[in-house]
């Protein structure tokens, strides 16, 4: 009897940043920018919000995933990368693979692996099932890299680079936002999951590890993925934006234009859950509760709206003493 097929675990990045371009992409200048698999069409959804999704494309490798206090395991297969667009703003780009046990220690040719796109197969010995998740997403989340290891950060940025330099964008961003990272590992755990559990690394990287209830879960996990990183996304970006407007005086042009992009261009795109498959959407349940996704958001919103109305009127009242004097 071969060894079983079921993924050990599926491993994935996604990056994600403000679309380069001074208007909001509709259906057909997202579709134009995800164009990525000649042939293969964009996925499109209008509501409750836009969201355009491109096909996946492959990426090759041979390489090594870190063990904990083991030797490394050599895997081959192949990277499925794809880029999303999340209301004509935000743009991401996402990679994952999924984990597979060969069926020989040996390596296969590329049309093999070409076959199943976005699966990488263990060819070296490995523990039990149980201990080989777990040992993988260590690795993945914790380990130390070496050059001869995966490397999603690497084909997700790539991805990224080329998407932003599209000679279609204008490159004239309405605001200055970061970049951010999301690594996550998702693994079956049958009735344990659905749960999570996210770790925020530095300013800009955070590690997310998902338990899943069943197989067809794993990929649902990286769409979850992809809309818990757009919704980290606003409110890092949202926080940097209100530390920014910070550095000018107040009620000045600088700190206005600063506020009222944000307002304008981001704050309508919340809306956690929208977009995640439903069997995972009870994963955004946590989220609200601790650390508080919505309440961080509606209390960001409040303050950049309460700036903008203080900053009015206050522009009001000066205008009125000018008058009054020279009256």
């Amino acid at each position: 009897m071969g060894p079983s097929t079921t993924p050990l675990i599926a491993l994935g990045e996604v990056r994600t940043c403000l679309v380069p371009a001074s208007a909001t992409l509709h259906r057909a200048e997202a579709s134009e920018l995800l164009a990525l698999v000649p042939g293969r069409r964009v996925l499109w959804r209008q509501r409750p919000g836009t969201l355009a999704v491109s096909p996946a494309s492959p990426v090759g490798v041979d390489c090594e995933l870190v063990l904990p206090d083991a030797a490394p395991a050599r895997v081959v297969g192949t990277v499925a990368g794809r880029a999303v667009v999340t209301g004509g703003r935000v743009l991401q780009s996402s990679v994952r693979t999924q984990v597979i046990r060969a069926a020989e220690r040996r390596r296969q040719t590329w049309s093999h692996y070409l076959s199943r796109v976005g699966v990488t197969e263990v060819i070296s010995k490995i523990g039990d099932r149980v201990e080989a998740c777990d040992a993988l997403a260590d690795g993945y989340l914790d380990g130390k890299p070496s050059s001869d290891t995966l490397d999603l950060a690497s084909i997700s940025e790539r991805l990224l680079a080329r998407l932003r330099a599209d000679p279609k964008l204008d490159q004239q961003a309405p605001l200055q936002a970061a970049t951010t990272r999301l690594r996550w590992a998702a693994k079956i755990g049958g009735a344990v999951g659905p749960k999570l559990r996210l770790r925020l690394d530095d300013e800009s990287v955070r590690s997310a590890w998902i338990i899943v209830r069943t197989e067809k879960d794993l990929e649902a996990a990286q769409r979850f993925c992809e809309d818990l990183a757009v919704h980290d996304w606003l409110l890092t970006v949202g926080d940097a934006a209100i530390e920014e407007a910070d550095r000018f005086p107040a009620s000045s042009r600088e700190q206005l234009e600063i506020l009222a992009a944000v307002l304008e261009h981001l704050g309508h795109l919340w809306m956690p859950g929208a977009h995640t498959p439903a069997d995972l959407r009870g994963l955004w349940k946590d989220l609200q509760s601790d650390p508080g996704f919505s309440r961080q958001w509606t209390a960001l919103m409040g303050q950049v709206r309460d700036r903008l109305r203080v900053a009015q009127w206050d522009h009001l009242a000066r205008g009125v003493r000018v008058s009054t004097t020279e009256w």
